[in-house]
Order: C-alpha cells, then structure tokens, then sequence
C-alpha cells in the first residue's frame, strides 16, 4: 500500500525498542546487551565490566578511554586492549546480524507489516539500530530498495548507478546512523564502508554486492554504545542528510528511541527539526511502552528542538502494535501528509 504525501514531510526516529516491538525478547534492549557478552578470555577487563554494569555506554567508554591511555605509553597494552575492543564489536553484531534477527515474509510480521504500509512515500527514516529487519521489510514490501534506500551508493568510489533503483519505488529513505551489520569495512579504505547487497539479506536480488568473508572484508561497520564515538565519512554523510531532512520535516514520530545521553550528534540533529522560517506548526509523536518512559522522552525532546511553542506533542504509551492498531489515528496523520 502506497501513502502519497503532499507538501508535509514525515521523519521517523527509531531505537532499539523498534526492533523489540517487532521480534520480542530475541531482539535485546541496549540495557539487555552486556549479560550476552563472553568474556571469559579477557580478564583485564573484568573490573571495569563489574564496575559498570549493565551499563554499556559506560562499559565500552570506559575501554576506549583505556585504548587512548595507553596508546603511547604501553603499545602492547594498548594493541591487547584494542583487540579486546574488536572481539567485543564482534560479539555484538553477531547478536543483531541476519543470522539471529531477520524477516523472510511480512505475512510472518504483521506489526512490520503494518508499519511498512502507512510509512507516507518521499519518507526519511532514522535509525540507530545495526539490524537489517526493517532494510528486508522495506524491501520485500516492494516500496524500497537497498540500491539508493540507503542514501550511500553501494560503492563510494562508483558511477552512483546504483542510487537509481530507489527512485524508481516510493523514495522511501532508510539512514543508519550508527551503521549496520551490512555496512562492511574493507582494508582498502577506513573512511569509507561498503553496503552488503546479497540475497541472503534481500532475497532474490540474485546479487552478491560487497559480500562478507572475502580477503577485503573487515567487518561490519557500526559505532557501538559508547560516548567516545568516531565517525567516518560515510557515516558523516548520512548526519548530514539526516540534519537537512530534520530541517524541512513538519512531523517527527519517535519510536523506540530514549534519547541517550551519549549520543551527542543525535541531538545536535534534531535540534534543527522544523528549523527553518515560515513554520506554523510542527507534530512530534512519542511511541513508547509506558506513560513513564514517554515522559521522559517529551522532555528531552522539548529541550532539543526549535520552535517549541509550534510543538504538537502526542503520547503513544502503549507500544508500537496499539498505535498501529489505531486506524482513525493513522488515516488522520495520512491524511494531513
């Protein structure tokens, strides 16, 4: 089902409860992340592990803070420290990547589903999450493509070609902004990631774009919870994208999202939500799982944006599948876009 729009334009803004109203407890929260972790072989953390518990924010920056100590002073230190670091990226991708979290058929998802349906075309999606669930959903809903959905070509160094198959559906744009499990690092270049476009992800592409566990691939390409993150180039592109979008949207809807306090550059974005002259009203919806935590998220927000008195905040504190459920609700925001 296709959602035409007008002149209004509709951006999401999804964190990990996204993920969680969708595939339940097999997809972690973030405060759900550090029991999974094994790390049996590295007792040269376990104090700060213990210390910070189940805190991983703190937990990862206590480590990067450590890498940047010693990276002068203790070489060998610091080269353990850093493979530490990686072994615990991998550990942390392996719990969001298509082998654990992944949509085969919508028939299967029908939160997703429905999701998909009322997203209105000419639509920019943020998301912080590493999961490729909503990338298949958009996908196998025919509205989107991996080839320019993602606003990056596959190829940085390419003819852009591949930016082409998007416009052809309904320009829906997904923007990662933290990366993913199928943006893979290459030892060719550190500035730049490669989108992976394979049938296991996107099936029947009959394609195998950038496919992993090849002598180039690095790893997947994803700033994990930390407050020391480092972005690249590709990444930076997307922030840009992701502010001037922001900029021109007249409705916001946040599901799933806390609005950390180490994610500085996600507040530096929506600061310039609706920042532009000439606005006479903007709509921001809070989709969460109770009236506490939408609280919580409606103050944050309230500090962060522009124009605040041409704020219309609506609380959904029920989740994600009640809000979708409310059809007079989402004819209504259809309706307006």
């Amino acid at each position: 089902m296709k959602q035409e729009t007008g002149s209004m334009k509709q951006v999401y803004l999804l964190g990990a409860g996204f993920t969680r109203a969708i595939m339940g407890t097999k997809a972690p929260l973030t405060d759900e992340i550090m029991p999974k972790l094994d790390l049996s072989g590295f007792p040269e953390i376990i104090g700060d592990y213990e210390d910070t518990f189940p805190d991983i924010e703190q937990f990862i920056t206590q480590l990067d803070l450590r890498c940047l100590r010693f990276a002068k002073n203790n070489i060998s230190l610091s080269k353990r420290l850093n493979e530490i670091r990686d072994n615990i990226i991998e550990q942390i991708v392996r719990i969001f990547d298509v082998d654990a979290l992944s949509v085969d058929s919508l028939d299967k998802f029908p939160t997703l589903k429905k999701f998909t349906d009322i997203v209105p075309n000419h639509s920019t999606i943020l998301t912080l999450n590493y999961d490729c669930v909503l990338d298949q959903a958009l996908y196998l809903s025919g509205r989107w493509s991996p080839g320019g959905g993602y606003y990056a070509s596959s190829f940085p160094y390419g003819s852009n070609n591949d930016n082409e198959n998007n416009n052809t559906k309904d320009n829906i744009l997904l923007l990662k902004l933290h990366g993913s499990c199928n943006f893979r690092d290459s030892f060719e270049n550190s500035d730049y990631y490669n989108i992976e476009v394979t049938d296991k992800i996107f099936p029947g592409t009959n394609t195998y774009c950038n496919e992993r566990n090849t002598s180039l691939d690095k790893g997947a390409h994803v700033l994990v919870m930390s407050y020391l993150k480092i972005y690249h180039n590709g990444i930076m592109q997307l922030w840009t994208k992701a502010v001037e979008d922001l900029r021109n949207a007249d409705r916001l809807t946040i599901i799933g999202c806390s609005l950390r306090e180490e994610d500085i550059f996600l507040k530096f974005a929506l600061y310039h939500f609706g920042g532009r002259d000439k606005v006479t009203e903007l709509f921001i919806d809070i989709i969460d799982v109770n009236k506490k935590i939408c609280d919580i998220i409606e103050n944050k927000i309230k500090r962060l944006c522009s124009w605040p008195d041409k704020h219309k905040i609506m609380q959904y504190n029920d989740g994600l599948k009640k809000y979708l459920e409310d059809e007079k609700q989402i004819k209504g925001i259809v309706k307006k876009m």
